[in-house]
C-alpha cells in the first residue's frame, strides 16, 4: 500500500526539481553569450572581423613634438576642422581603394602619448569616416629628439619601470590621459588598443625602460606590442620583451625596409631571424622615397613568404597630415602646423600591385593585410 505521505512529499520534490530544472533552461537560453576578444578602437571594442584592410602604423591627424623639446605644443581649435576635414579625405580615399572582404578599413594611430596625440580629437575623426582607429599608449624615444620629460622624470624614480608600465595598464584598462592639464591630472575613458615602443639604432638605458615597461603591461593585459626603430635596434627590442615574457606573436618590430641590420639596403636573413623568433615584421614607411619604393618593399616581402612566413607580416604608411616642428614656442597662433604630403593609398595600390608582378597572390595578400592585423590587435 502507497504512503500518502511518501507520495505527497515526492511529488514536492519532483515539483520543486522541475521548477529549477525549467528555470535553468531559462537562463541558460537568455544568458548572454561569453563575449571573444575584441579590437579596442577609439569608439569602442568591435569584432575584429568587422576590420577588413589594417594600416598598422599611421599618424592621424597629427604629430606635434613640442613638449619634447619642454615647450608648449600647437594650439589645436584654430585648425582642429581644417584638419579633421583633410584628414578624412585622405582616410575616404583609403577606403575607396578597397575591394571585396576588405572594407572597411582600419588605421592603428600610432601617435604616443604628450606627442600630438589627442583623445577626443580622434573620437571626432572617427566619427567622421568609415575607417576604424585604434589609438596607441607608450612613450615615443629616439634620438632624432629628447625623450618626453613625463617618461624621463618616471624613469629615474627607483620604482620607475613599474611607474611607467602602470600608467600603460590604466591606460589601456581605463582610457588614454587628457593632454590638456599636467602630466596625469586627467585621464578620459576612450580606450587604446595597442602600445608604442621606439628606440635610437641602440637600445639606450631611458629607453629600455620604456620598453621592460611595455612588456609588463602587454604581458598583464594582452594588449600587442608595437615599435619604431632607426636603421636598426628591432632585434634588440625582440629580444628584450621576449626576455621580459611577451608572447611572441604579440610584437611587432616596425619600420623594417631599409638598413634593418644597420648595414644592408635589405636585410633579409636579419627578417628571418626576427620571424624565427616567433614575431611580427612591419614594412611601414611604404612610398618614403626611394629607400621604402614599392619594388624594395616587395622582394623583402617575398622573401618572407616564400619561406612561410606571411602570417607574421604587416603594411603601413608611417603618414601623418600635420606635423608641428616649429619648437620655439614662439607663435602660438595654429600657423606652426605644416600639412605633409600624405597618402594611405600607397599600400593597396602601388605596393600590391608590386607584389602580384613578382607571385605574390591574392589569398596570401589578404592574409598579410586583414587576417594578420584581425588576430594581433583583438585582445
Amino acid at each position: 500500500m502507497t504512503d500518502p505521505n511518501t507520495t505527497t512529499a515526492l511529488s514536492r520534490r519532483q515539483f520543486l526539481h522541475t521548477t529549477a530544472a525549467t528555470a535553468a533552461t531559462a537562463a541558460t537560453a537568455t544568458a548572454k553569450p561569453k563575449s571573444g576578444p575584441k579590437v579596442r578602437t577609439v569608439l569602442g571594442p568591435v569584432d575584429a572581423s568587422k576590420l577588413g584592410v589594417t594600416l598598422m602604423h599611421e599618424h592621424a591627424p597629427a604629430i606635434d613634438w613640442a613638449e619634447l623639446y619642454e615647450i608648449a605644443p600647437a594650439p589645436i581649435d584654430p585648425v582642429r576642422k581644417q584638419m579633421l576635414d583633410f584628414t578624412v579625405k585622405l582616410l575616404d580615399r583609403f577606403h575607396q581603394t578597397l575591394g571585396s572582404g576588405q572594407g572597411p578599413g582600419a588605421i592603428v594611430e600610432c601617435t604616443p602619448i604628450r606627442v600630438g596625440r589627442y583623445p577626443r580629437l580622434l573620437v571626432e575623426l572617427a566619427r567622421k569616416t568609415p575607417i576604424h582607429v585604434i589609438a596607441c599608449t607608450g612613450f615615443w624615444c629616439e634620438a632624432l629628439a629628447p625623450q618626453h620629460p613625463w617618461a624621463l622624470a618616471l624613469g629615474r624614480r627607483r620604482d620607475g619601470v613599474k611607474k611607467i608600465a602602470e600608467l600603460y595598464i590604466r591606460e589601456i584598462t581605463s582610457g588614454m590621459e587628457d593632454p590638456h592639464g599636467d602630466w596625469g591630472d586627467d585621464y578620459t575613458r576612450i580606450p587604446v588598443g595597442i602600445i608604442k615602443c621606439a628606440t635610437s639604432s641602440y637600445l639606450r638605458p631611458s629607453e629600455r625602460k620604456c620598453h621592460i615597461a611595455a612588456a609588463i603591461a602587454s604581458r598583464t593585459t594582452g594588449c600587442p606590442i608595437t615599435t619604431h626603430t632607426t636603421d636598426g635596434g628591432g632585434l634588440e627590442e625582440a629580444q628584450l620583451f621576449l626576455k621580459h615574457g611577451v608572447t611572441p606573436s604579440k610584437i611587432i618590430i616596425g619600420h623594417q625596409g631599409n638598413l634593418d641590420d644597420r648595414t644592408e639596403s635589405e636585410a633579409h636573413e636579419y627578417h628571418r631571424r626576427l620571424v624565427g623568433m616567433g614575431i611580427g615584421v612591419q614594412f611601414d614607411r611604404v612610398g618614403h622615397a626611394k629607400d621604402y619604393g614599392n619594388q624594395k618593399i616587395a622582394r623583402q616581402v617575398k622573401a618572407l613568404v616564400d619561406s612561410g612566413h606571411a602570417k607574421q607580416v604587416y603594411f603601413s604608411h608611417d603618414n601623418g597630415p600635420y606635423f608641428n616642428n616649429d619648437y620655439t614656442g614662439a607663435k602660438g597662433t595654429g600657423r606652426e602646423w605644416k600639412i605633409t604630403e600624405s597618402d594611405y593609398t600607397v599600400v593597396t595600390t602601388g605596393l600590391v600591385k608590386a607584389m602580384k608582378t613578382l607571385g605574390i597572390n591574392d589569398k596570401q595578400i589578404q592574409t598579410m593585410l586583414v587576417e594578420n592585423p584581425q588576430r594581433v590587435l583583438a585582445f
